[in-house]
């Protein structure tokens, strides 16, 4: 007999765990018929600090002589110059205060929350009484700065500088955004 009613047991057990999970399942508030019925809902929202951007130094191609043909000079997010095409062995890019370097931004923003930041395809430079050069290659480098919601970043390009390019100082800008992932 013990065995037998061993297996009646099984037999309900997965009745019995059915109606166990059916009446520890949610159900609907039900009214009688023609009646009514109130349940509550639950919303939120939470409201962070608003994301910034400032700049806080210019990129900065620094001093060159007029090439014969045309080249590029690019400054990446350290600072460190290359040439290209005729700007190639143009040793009169100045370093000091006037040199290359990366352009700095500081990025302010809700700590712990990710960002993104969206460069330009090109930028032009021109300078008073004509004359233009063109940015492009925008790079931005790693992040540095506080994880408490501040973040600084450098950004570098690429200037293609003309055959003969006139004389003068060329000035410009560009748009970085910062966007909340």
């Amino acid at each position: 007999m013990a065995i037998r009613r061993h297996i009646l047991l099984a037999r309900r057990a997965p009745f019995l765990a059915l109606f166990a999970a059916l009446l520890a399942a949610p159900f609907p508030a039900l009214a009688a018929p023609g009646g009514s019925v109130t349940v509550t809902g639950t919303a939120s929202a939470t409201v962070i600090r608003p994301i910034s951007i400032t700049a806080t130094a210019p990129l900065r191609f620094g001093v060159m002589a007029q090439p014969a043909t045309a080249g590029t000079v690019t400054v990446n997010t350290a600072g460190v110059v290359t040439t290209s095409g005729g700007m190639v062995g143009n040793t009169a890019i100045a370093q000091g205060s006037t040199g290359p370097r990366a352009g700095t931004f500081r990025v302010t923003g809700e700590p712990g929350r990710q960002f993104f930041v969206t460069l330009p395809l090109a930028a032009t430079v021109s300078r008073s009484g004509g004359g233009t050069m063109t940015i492009t290659l925008f790079t931005v480098g790693a992040l540095s700065g506080s994880p408490a919601g501040t973040r600084d970043i450098a950004v570098g390009g690429t200037l293609a500088v003309g055959a003969a390019q006139a004389i003068g100082t060329y000035n410009g800008t560009y748009q970085i955004t910062a966007s909340y992932n």
